[in-house]
C-alpha cells in the first residue's frame, strides 16, 4: 500500500519583506498625496464652489468633503500602484486604508501643516502594512472577518480618545 504525503499550506501567505516595505513606502506616498489633493481641493475647488456665503453649512465642513474626495481619489491611484507591485488582495488592503481614514481630513484640521503631512503620511503607512498583512491570511472568511474586526476597530479607537 502506497502511503501518500499531503504538504499543508500554512494560514499566512509567504510575502517577501522587500515587498512589505514597499507596501509601507506606497503608503507613505499616498498619505503624503492626500494631503496634497486635500489642501488643493479645499483652497481652489470647494471654497470657490460653496463658500460665497462663509456661513453656509457646506462651507462650514469643506475641509472634510476635500478630504474625503481626496481619499477616493488616492484610494483609485492607490489600487493600481499595489497592483502593479503584485501585492497579493490589493483592493482589500486599500479600501481598509480608506474606512480607516475616512475623515481624517477633519482629525488633522487643527494641527500645523508639518504635523498634518507626518500623521498623514503615518498613518497611510501604518494602515497599508496592517492592512497587507491582514490580506495575506489564506482563508477567505477568515480574512474578511479579520478584516472587519480591524476596521471596526480603526474606527472606534479614535472616536473613545
Amino acid at each position: 500500500m502506497v502511503d501518500y504525503v499531503t504538504e499543508a499550506k500554512p494560514a499566512i501567505i509567504e510575502q517577501d519583506g522587500r515587498l512589505s516595505i514597499k507596501v509601507a513606502v506606497t503608503g507613505l506616498v499616498l498619505g503624503v498625496l492626500t494631503w496634497g489633493l486635500t489642501v488643493l481641493l479645499e483652497r481652489f475647488v470647494l471654497r470657490a464652489l460653496f463658500c460665497g456665503d462663509p456661513s453656509a453649512a457646506a462651507c462650514v465642513n469643506v475641509t472634510t468633503y476635500a478630504g474625503n474626495i481626496a481619499a477616493v481619489i488616492v484610494a483609485i491611484i492607490g489600487v493600481v500602484a499595489l497592483v502593479r507591485l503584485s501585492v497579493f488582495r490589493p483592493l482589500l488592503i486599500v479600501l481598509g486604508g480608506a474606512i480607516s481614514l475616512w475623515g481624517m481630513a477633519a482629525w488633522l484640521q487643527n494641527l500645523s501643516m508639518v504635523e498634518q503631512v507626518l500623521w498623514s503620511a503615518l498613518l497611510y503607512a501604518l494602515l497599508y502594512s496592517l492592512y497587507a498583512w491582514v490580506a495575506r491570511i489564506r482563508h477567505a472568511v477568515v480574512v474578511l472577518i479579520v478584516f472587519a474586526l480591524v476596521a471596526l476597530a480603526t474606527r472606534l479607537i479614535p472616536m473613545a480618545l
